[in-house]
């Protein structure tokens, strides 16, 4: 017990522990129409300061694709303020079959609405 006291001591002190956290969104694209069951791509451009982006959270009905980025940050690391924008795809399979109007909702916020043809 006390030597694994001791080396995560140091280890936390670096700062190669992570926390989990979600990365803030910028924007999201998406078309304005797709078909019920077509594949579409979701476009999400995420800030990231300190942090990396580990993906996507989903949840899918036939009327609302709900996403929460997922991503982490070190631990006791000094972060500067400088905030770099990536994007990244969502491709979502178009089951179960979409009905109109069709939310997109990510991290809390309703980013719009897509027409099913």
């Amino acid at each position: 017990m006390l030597v694994a006291t001791a080396l995560a001591l140091p280890l936390s002190a670096c700062g190669l522990i992570r926390a989990p956290n979600s990365p803030g969104v910028a924007d999201v694209q998406f078309p304005a129409s797709v078909r019920a069951t077509e594949a579409m791509n979701v476009t999400v451009t995420v800030g990231l300061g300190c942090g990396t982006f580990d993906g996507f959270s989903a949840q899918r009905t036939a009327s609302r694709l709900t996403l929460t980025t997922r991503g982490s940050v070190l631990v006791g690391v000094a972060c500067s303020a400088t905030v770099k924008n990536e994007t990244k795809v969502y491709a979502d399979p178009g089951t179960p079959a979409r009905v109109g109007p069709f939310e997109v909702i990510v991290n809390g916020k309703l980013w719009g609405k897509v027409n099913v043809q």
